[in-house]
């Protein structure tokens, strides 16, 4: 999937991927990176961009939830998130809440598997690898890995952020996961496609 057009709620930030950009790159001895230990070396908006992309992924684990967030995973995750991706998030929440309201709960939901990461079941452990800044937007490079009942998996999705009132909040996820993605090419789309499944 190589879509070059911007998503729907990063549309302040789809560079091409020849974009010149101020790099700071994660400097992790190998077994570090394999184990996911966290390895950062961020200096000023780097690592500010790093904190709101932890944050969001330990809250994310935490609640251990397949599909939609729920409403206490939003709330939790509403400053961390730019308005246009809260604006998604919180219409695909009323969006499924609307469908099983018609459907009946016995229904399946409308987003299955893991929203924020390419696999569909999710991850166990993460790690922020690099950020790049370019003026009011940035992207982080987040190495997941899922190990559970034997399987053990490991992929690099991209989170995109931009600057809202002077605070780095994410507003779109690329999953980049190796094709292993059970999504579209970003969070937006994927949150798009399940409000327009009742609208």
């Amino acid at each position: 999937m190589n879509n070059p057009s911007a998503p729907a709620a990063a549309g302040h930030c789809g560079w091409p991927s020849s974009t010149p950009r101020r790099r700071a790159v994660v400097a992790c001895a190998l077994l570090a990176a394999l184990a996911l230990g966290g390895c950062h070396d961020f200096s000023g908006d780097e690592q500010r961009q790093a904190d709101v992309v932890d944050n969001f992924y330990r809250i994310h684990l935490k609640a251990n939830a397949p599909g939609l967030p729920a409403s206490d995973e939003l709330r939790q995750l509403q400053p961390l998130v730019s308005p246009a991706l809260n604006t998604l998030l919180t219409q695909a929440e009323a969006a499924e809440n609307r469908y099983h309201g018609l459907a009946g709960n016995q229904a399946p939901p409308l987003v299955e598997g893991d929203l924020m990461t390419s696999l569909y079941e999710g991850a166990t452990s993460f790690s922020v690898q690099s950020c790049e800044t370019d003026e009011q937007c940035a992207s982080c490079q987040v190495q997941f890995r899922y190990r559970k009942d034997g399987s053990d998996e490991a992929w690099n999705d991209k989170v995109l952020l931009v600057q809202h009132e002077r605070q780095w909040r994410i507003d779109d996820i690329e999953f980049i996961g190796l094709d292993q993605s059970s999504h579209r090419e970003y969070l937006s789309d994927a949150l798009a496609d399940a409000i327009a499944q009742v609208d």
